[in-house]
């Protein structure tokens, strides 16, 4: 198989990530650049063509050197017709229609999809989920995120809406407000009737505080609820917890595997891996360069 070659483009609320990447996933160049949200469109897009244009260079290659470019992008998104909806960190973005824009731009194809499903493919192809059959999981942050990745390949659904289980229901509420930086905070302050960040319970529980320990616990068990129900609808081989929050696997990992393993059917239970990715801040550009690159062959 020839080691294709294409560019891939996290796209942040703060900062934009762009690589040149092989089919095998070798990095060639990268480069970040800020966003720049707060301004118009074009500035932005832009801002991604110069990204994008930087990392070439630094591969010492060009245009015509790339099969075509992916996108990850916050969510929601239209991704059969290529429009950023309006995900709340890029406001100047609602229904801008990126891919045309981009494709018009640099002269390749383009392909969009959400920062999850970007984060997700990476892992499955070249992270902790190399070689199995199903992966999927979850990234953590400000919001919850989802994915699943069959035989190497992204499920998106048809309309590209997949996995978003952010918005299931739990405790008379969606799933995400106890699964999320938010959940982590209201944990602390019912505790504690005090107010901090996810970051700095998490600074608080490795510096003894108690109530913030037990505030990371209560949302391990919380994260249990969609894990079990992604591992009882999937049956996956590995189940991969990535974003922000993963940071703090040593403070959640013993309360979510716990209370995991009770409500994950015996046959999945016995077999399935459930673990933080291993890609690091470069998952999500790995990833959408991997949406228009073919899959390597299996180890």
């Amino acid at each position: 198989m020839t080691d294709e070659r294409a560019v891939g483009i996290d796209l942040g609320g703060t900062k934009i990530l762009a690589g040149v990447v092989t089919a095998t996933g070798r990095i060639l160049g990268q480069v970040t650049l800020p966003t720049e949200a707060h301004k118009d469109a074009e500035t932005i897009l832009s801002n991604m063509v110069r990204a994008a244009e930087g990392a070439l260079q630094t591969a010492g290659l060009a245009w015509t050197d790339v099969e075509a470019v992916g996108v990850g992008s916050p969510a929601p998104l239209d991704i059969v017709k290529g429009l950023i909806i309006s995900p709340g960190n890029l406001p100047s973005l609602h229904g801008f229609p990126l891919v045309a824009r981009l494709s018009a731009a640099v002269g390749r194809r383009v392909v969009l999809n959400n920062d999850a499903n970007c984060y997700g493919l990476a892992e499955a192809r070249y992270g902790v989920g190399t070689g199995a059959r199903v992966c999927c999981g979850l990234t953590l942050g400000t919001g919850l995120g989802g994915f699943l990745v069959i035989g190497g390949e992204l499920y998106s659904g048809p309309r590209g809406a997949a996995t978003e289980i952010w918005c299931s229901p739990y405790q008379g509420d969606q799933v995400e407000e106890k699964v999320s930086g938010r959940g982590v905070s209201r944990n602390y302050k019912k505790l504690t009737e005090r107010v901090a960040t996810a970051r700095e319970t998490a600074e608080l529980a490795r510096s003894g505080d108690a109530h913030a320990r037990e505030a990371w616990r209560e949302f391990g068990r919380d994260l249990a609820v969609p894990v079990a129900y992604l591992c009882n609808i999937t049956d996956p081989d590995v189940v991969v917890l990535g974003g922000s929050m993963s940071k703090a696997w040593d403070l959640f990992r013993d309360a979510m595997l716990a209370e995991a393993m009770k409500y994950i059917n015996a046959v999945t239970r016995d077999a399935v891996r459930i673990v933080p990715g291993a890609l690091g801040d470069a998952a999500g550009m790995l990833g959408a360069a991997a949406l228009v690159l073919t899959r390597p062959p299996a180890p």
